[in-house]
């Protein structure tokens, strides 16, 4: 599997296990967000650690996501951003929509 979670009271952590987002992975984790919230997640948060690079379409995963959440009120945010995928963020402008921790 190339995405995990590990739900805890109150909290679900996202674990994307591979080094690149590129989109191919929208199923997945969208099953995964949907999951935490049935599951009373009230904080969703996706690791990306291992991800050295993310494509135009592995960032329209993270923002539906994150749509996802913020229309039920849910808390969703990003750890483990490394440098390249920082500075697409960036550029992007959604270091300023992402709780990025």
């Amino acid at each position: 599997m190339e995405i995990s979670v590990k739900h805890s009271p109150g909290k679900s952590l996202i674990v994307v296990e591979k080094n690149k987002l590129i989109g191919t992975e929208n199923g997945e984790l969208q099953s995964l967000v949907q999951e935490s919230i049935e599951k009373g997640s009230k904080n969703i948060v996706v690791d990306l650690s291992k991800v050295e690079y993310i494509a135009s379409w592995g960032i329209g995963i993270l923002v539906y996501a994150y749509t996802t959440c913020n229309n039920k009120g849910i808390q969703f945010s990003l750890e483990g951003v490394n440098e390249n995928v920082m500075n697409i963020l960036d550029q992007l402008k959604l270091d300023k929509l992402f709780i990025i921790n």
